[in-house]
């Protein structure tokens, strides 16, 4: 049996991807500065090559910190938007980076303007804060098959949840026909990752899944979904949210580590 587990970093859909554009936004953001005070020399197209493919290998890198890096998108974008397009008519037209000229003296403020308005919405949209999340109260997820370390055959496992303090219903429902309590009537969702022979868990894809006899009118305590896997180590990532598909938080989450194993001679 295996319960939730805790989540201490804020990591909502599209962490990743957030997490490299902010990252990539300080980088060429430091380029631009480092152009203005005479460090870099950005005049034609040729000059971007060394920003950008540094801009590239340190937001890959930034993806490791994507729990945390990613709730700063709502500043990042407008940054890395305003980095870009300044740098790229640097490169394109000649007009000249160094500081007091035009060009980087309007980027500055444009940036700073930008940041300033945009940062709220652009986060409420893209990477909404625990706070304007619908709020789980004491619901919890339970595993109950496979267990954890388990071994499975390799295909189509059976994959049995509970929940207490909530319930489980059909998913994908209109925000006015669900009940008040976001915990009552949610969706499942399921994500697996491949976990190498070093413990080094692979990205996580979404499993689509069927969730049969459950409805809003009569939702579920338990429910047993078919997940295919293939022969290896997972981890599975089971979350509940609200019957719409959006997040709760804190996140109601569970986890089980399993090996699914290829049938002899197959």
């Amino acid at each position: 049996m295996v319960t939730a587990l805790p989540v201490v970093g804020h990591a909502g859909p599209g962490s990743t991807w957030q997490a490299m554009i902010v990252v990539a936004g300080v980088v060429l953001a430091a380029v631009v500065l480092g152009a203005g005070v005479g460090l870099l020399r950005i005049a034609r197209p040729g000059d971007l090559l060394t920003p950008l493919a540094a801009a590239t290998i340190l937001a890959s890198i930034g993806v490791l910190g994507h729990a945390v890096l990613s709730d700063w998108i709502g500043w990042g974008l407008p940054l890395a938007v305003v980095a870009l397009a300044t740098l790229a008519l640097a490169a394109t037209t000649g007009l000249d980076l160094r500081l007091p000229a035009p060009l980087p003296m309007g980027a500055i403020a444009l940036a700073g303007v930008s940041m300033w308005a945009l940062s709220a919405p652009l986060t409420i949209a893209l990477h909404p804060p625990p706070e304007v999340l619908p709020r789980s109260g004491d619901a919890s997820l339970t595993i109950l098959t496979p267990d954890e370390d388990a071994e499975v055959p390799a295909g189509p496992v059976e994959v049995v949840i509970a929940v207490e303090g909530g319930s489980i219903g059909p998913g994908g429902a209109e925000l006015d026909a669900l009940p008040s309590d976001p915990d009552e009537a949610g969706e499942l969702t399921l994500a697996l990752a491949r976990v190498a022979e070093d413990g080094t868990r692979r990205p996580q894809r979404r499993v689509d899944i069927e969730v049969a006899g459950c409805t809003l009118a009569a939702p579920c305590q338990q429910v047993p979904v078919t997940v295919p896997v293939q022969p290896g180590t997972w981890e599975l990532t089971v979350d509940l949210n609200r019957g719409d598909g959006t997040p709760l938080a804190p996140p109601v989450r569970a986890r089980v580590r399993f090996t699914a194993v290829a049938a002899a001679g197959g």
